[in-house]
This record gives C-alpha cells, sequence and structure tokens, in this order.
C-alpha cells in the first residue's frame, strides 16, 4: 500500500441507486488500496425514493425521497471529518445549491455529475451553482461537461464497470438471444423498435432478454421475451444468455447526457453491440469493429440479422468491445485518475 491519503466522505444519492453504485461504491476497493481513507454517505431512502432493498412505485418515490432528506441533513455535520467532499450528485432533490455551497466554504469539494439533471426547468441554474461552488466537478462525459460551464475545473471520467466481475465469456450455444438491461422508465425507448424487433425474432426464431426491476409496457406480451427481475446478484449473470446487447435511445437533450453504461455492461461480458448514435454513444461504439450504430428501423433490422447470421464475426467484435472496456472503460483504467484529484486537493 501506498502513503496514506487524503480522508474522502462520498455523498451518494443511494445504496441501490445505479449511479451510486458505479460511479462510487465499486471504486472503493482501489481507492483504499492506494490509501485513501473512504466513508460513503448514502440517503436513506434515496434521493429517487429508494430503499436498499425495495424499489417502490412511483406514487410513492416522491414521498420516501422526502424521508430521505432527514437523514442527508443529519449526513451533513459530519463533514469536517473529512478532507474532501464528493458530491455525487445534487445532494438533496431540491432546486438549490444552498447546502453545497456552505459545504465548500469548509472543506474542498467535488462534484459528480452523470445525468443531464440541467434540462429541467430551472435546473441549469441549480446544476452550474453547484459546479462553481465546487473546486473540481467530475462530468461521465465531455457533452455534460460542457453543459456545466466551468471547463478550466472539470474533469471528464465515464461510468465504468469493474472487469473483475464482469468477465467475458463466449457467445451462449442457444437460440438467438437479444439482451436489453436498464430501469423501467426506459422500457419506452423500444416504442418505435417493436415492429423491427417482431420481424426480427420471427426470422431468427429468437427472444429478447429483459433484465429490469419491473416490466409495464403493453408490448412485452405481444413478443417472445424471457424476464429477468433485476437485483445486484443477478446483473453480471443475467447477460451470459444474449449474443447481442442493444441501446435504443431517442434523440432528446437528456438522453444525450446519458453515459451509455449498459453498452459497457455488454462489452465487458464480450458481447457485441448495437445501439443508437445519441450521446456517447456514437463514442463507444465503432462500428464493423466492437458492434453497429443504428438510427432508422431498417439500419437495426440489417445489424440485428448480421450478428444471427455471422457468429464468428459477433464473437470478434465481442472479444474487440472487452479489449476496450479493459483499457478505457474499467476501474483499473481510472481509479488512478481519482486517487490523484483526491491527493491534490488535499
Amino acid at each position: 500500500m501506498s502513503r496514506t491519503g487524503p480522508k474522502v466522505a462520498f455523498y451518494a444519492q443511494g445504496l441501490r441507486t445505479p449511479s451510486s453504485r458505479f460511479r462510487v461504491q465499486q471504486l472503493l476497493p482501489a481507492l483504499r488500496r492506494e490509501g485513501l481513507v473512504c466513508q460513503v454517505y448514502a440517503a436513506n431512502p434515496s434521493n429517487q425514493g429508494e430503499t436498499e432493498h425495495w424499489s417502490p412505485p412511483r406514487s410513492l418515490r416522491a414521498l420516501l425521497s422526502y424521508a430521505g432528506v432527514l437523514s442527508r441533513l443529519s449526513q451533513l455535520a459530519r463533514a469536517q471529518r473529512h478532507d474532501v467532499l464528493v458530491f455525487q450528485k445534487p445532494l438533496l432533490p431540491f432546486m438549490t445549491s444552498l447546502f453545497e455551497r456552505r459545504l465548500a466554504r469548509i472543506r474542498p469539494c467535488v462534484f459528480d455529475l452523470d445525468d443531464a439533471l440541467y434540462v429541467k426547468k430551472g435546473g441549469r441554474k441549480w446544476i452550474q451553482g453547484i459546479a462553481q461552488a465546487c473546486a473540481r466537478v467530475i462530468a461521465g462525459n465531455a457533452h455534460l461537461a460542457e453543459q456545466l460551464g466551468v471547463p478550466d475545473r472539470t474533469l471528464i471520467i465515464p461510468t465504468v464497470v469493474d472487469s473483475e466481475r464482469y468477465l467475458p465469456r463466449p457467445l451462449p450455444d442457444r437460440p438467438f438471444t437479444i439482451g436489453w438491461t436498464g430501469v423501467a422508465s426506459n422500457l419506452a425507448e423500444f416504442d418505435p423498435l417493436v415492429p423491427v424487433l417482431r420481424r426480427v425474432l420471427e426470422e431468427t426464431r429468437g427472444r429478447l432478454l429483459l433484465v429490469c426491476e419491473r416490466f409495464p409496457r403493453a408490448w412485452i406480451k405481444s413478443l417472445p421475451v424471457d424476464t429477468v427481475r433485476w437485483t445486484p446478484q443477478v446483473e453480471v449473470e443475467a447477460l451470459a444468455d444474449i449474443h447481442v446487447g442493444i441501446m435504443p435511445l431517442s434523440d432528446t437533450p437528456f438522453n444525450r447526457g446519458k453515459c451509455g453504461f449498459k453498452l459497457l455492461q455488454y462489452m465487458a461480458r464480450g458481447v457485441p453491440v448495437v445501439a443508437s448514435p445519441v450521446g456517447v454513444n456514437a463514442e463507444i461504439v465503432r462500428p464493423g469493429t466492437n458492434g453497429w450504430l443504428a438510427t432508422r428501423p431498417d439500419e437495426w433490422e440489417d445489424a440485428l440479422i448480421a450478428m444471427h447470421r455471422d457468429a464468428d464475426q459477433a464473437a470478434r467484435m465481442g472479444r474487440a468491445g472487452r479489449s476496450r472496456v479493459e483499457a478505457e472503460y474499467s476501474v483499473k483504467a481510472v481509479s488512478g485518475r481519482y486517487v490523484e484529484l483526491f491527493r491534490s486537493l488535499a
């Protein structure tokens, strides 16, 4: 172990929320190996109303998020115990930077953002106010970095995967399976593609595998779909059964700020990908190398059929994707940048 590093407090959105798990919790072992003393303060319930063991229906989330505010306020008093404070998204689900600005007066602060929260009404002033108060800002991609308004203090560090947890495997010997993992609200991105998926699955005699916490869309019953209810325990193994991973996205201001994380999950498992060329997706996917980009319905159909017809090419793409994750989008690839940042601030 290297010399003892600073004491770093991470104020995370929650224990269960994806961004907290992948932009905070999975980094901790690597940071601690470098001597950093890390403490996570997670709102519970989270800023989205989730608890550690339960993702409640939307009707209850707003109420539970208010309860989470109480846990968060009690955590702010502990800030002086640490050398550096990291805000993983805003501290509170209200459009105020008051608490971030107050804490920034007593300790060096880092604001980490991986979603386009500024697209909300009044959100730009809110998010830029937090960014301006902090000593440094970490953005999940270049598009987010541009929106934060403090280029001289902004680092771009992607959301990454643990390449020792997400291990590659051969493409499965089973009916052709198109896979997707994500949160239920993003299932709406499939709506324009349902006719395409129906044709592809009929031609390939294949299946669509959805890994999600719930399955609310009516079209799910009209297609040959297998569902796996998401938990942290199954999120890796569930991707062992797919031949191609997909990420359809409509081109909206919010989606342009996404960090393409599900693509990295597929690629880390050695799975080729097909994605909409929206935001950072167009950087992650190298057409013909680790997958294909598709906008029009016929492009989606051609790409998915090609994955089925040429298994050797699909396997090569999967290996290329895995190699890129290891080099650019893994915990090993980025942990040193965090260590350097926190030591420089302390």
